[in-house]
């Protein structure tokens, strides 16, 4: 249902390892998704408000740690909600950026 809508893509950086300095080490994968530039507060995983520059879609799992890139700008992640289907079957993630 909602893959039709992903018509875009973005290059997902998933944290899967951190250096000797702190930095995180990341793979890159392209992903699908939707993605649309609104300005929003948000609340990030510490509870503090903050504001999102834009809200993305997609069927990767993705966590606050991971970092997107989009039209060449890199966004951090500030929170991902799962939204699932009666069933409790996560259908697609809305990822405020």
């Amino acid at each position: 249902m909602i893959r039709e809508y992903l018509n875009q893509t973005a290059t997902l950086k998933t944290t899967i390892n951190y250096n000797e300095y702190g930095e995180p080490v990341a793979s890159e994968k392209v992903i699908p998704c939707r993605f649309e530039m609104k300005r929003k507060l948000v609340r990030d995983r510490t509870g503090n408000q903050v504001v999102s520059e834009a809200t993305m879609y997609c069927i990767e799992p993705i966590s606050p740690d991971d970092r997107v890139v989009y039209s060449d700008k890199e966004y951090a992640v500030i929170s991902v909600l799962e939204v699932v289907d009666l069933d409790g079957n996560i259908i697609y993630y809305e990822v405020d950026l």
